[in-house]
């Protein structure tokens, strides 16, 4: 079930007085997402009528394709440029933000070199070269671009996500992508009767089962080459892969002791610690899009031991 404003509110704030995280990093994800659930409760029904009869999902997943595709998202492009707006804003106030660069953004846009409806479709078809391109003409961090494009598109997308993520069938879909709008994961989860994982997908919010000794990022199945990192007594640890060098953080029901719905972007937030920790161990963050084939070579030549 697809969590509402005030859960995930809820969730934010019960991370109030962590060590690891400051107020105001709270209170701008808490602006943010406002701001988004603002779109998407002007999002018309009638937008969002995407119907898929059950032979149709069973021919996309057993193919591999995803439930929805670029076309079947409801881009309004007034709604996309008042939320552009209000997340300027919004980063603008933000302490940590570099003003500069979201100034840059915002005159970028204003001057035709930033397309909004573009940036977000780019990011839905995994166009990396683009961000490259783009991060070079306009001297922004690649980051700061996916961050404000998964940003704008999230509400969208997850308008009709919400439409069809209930015909994904676990025996169904057992790929690194998520099956509804083919969105990487960077949290991952173990159930706690059976072990069995899941990968939830920051975009659209999906859920889905995967194999649990394969990494979800380049699929290697070598046993020595998957780690993990774990702090005694928490339920949260980080997946390691040799082969492409990223990493994935994972919620371990077990550890915890109870079962709890799974909020991506929350415990995305949650878990701030364990991406400082990852990259002082030489892995990196995959973001939105998969490694290349280049990243993968040179990740295999500068293994190190762990």
């Amino acid at each position: 079930m697809e969590p509402d404003i005030n859960k995930i509110e809820d969730s934010l704030n019960s991370l109030r007085g962590k060590e690891y995280i400051s107020e105001s990093t709270l209170d701008f994800f808490m602006d943010l997402t406002r701001a988004q659930y603002k779109v998407k409760s002007q999002l018309l029904e009638k937008d969002t009528t995407l119907s898929l009869t059950e032979d149709e999902v069973r021919e996309k997943l057993q193919n591999g394709k995803t439930l929805i595709s670029w076309d079947d998202i409801p881009v309004k492009k007034t709604l996309l440029k008042d939320l552009f707006r209000e997340m300027c804003e919004i980063m603008k106030s933000h302490e940590k933000t570099e003003k500069k660069a979201v100034q840059r953004i915002i005159d970028a846009e204003s001057g035709g070199d930033l397309k909004l409806d573009i940036l977000i479709e780019k990011l839905f078809l995994h166009d990396s070269v683009y961000f490259l391109s783009l991060s070079k003409d306009l001297d922004i961090s690649e980051d700061v671009l996916v961050f404000i494009a998964l940003s704008m598109a999230k509400p969208f997308v997850e308008t009709v996500a919400e439409k069809v993520r209930y015909k994904v069938l676990d025996d169904k879909w057992l790929r690194n992508y998520c099956p509804v709008c083919g969105g990487c994961a960077q949290i991952s989860k173990l159930d706690k009767e059976d072990g069995k994982r899941k990968l939830y997908c920051l975009l659209c919010g999906s859920e889905w089962r995967y194999m649990r000794l394969k990494c979800s990022f380049c699929g290697d199945e070598q046993a020595s080459g998957l780690k993990f990192l774990a702090e005694e007594g928490s339920p949260y640890r980080i997946d390691l892969c040799e082969k492409c060098r990223r990493y994935i953080k994972t919620f371990n029901e077990k550890n915890a002791g109870s079962t709890r719905e799974i909020i991506p972007a929350v415990e995305d937030l949650a878990t701030m610690y364990l991406d400082i920790v990852a990259e002082k161990e030489g892995y990196e963050r995959s973001w939105f899009f998969p490694p290349s084939a280049g990243e993968l070579k040179a990740g295999e030549k500068s293994k190190t031991v762990h």
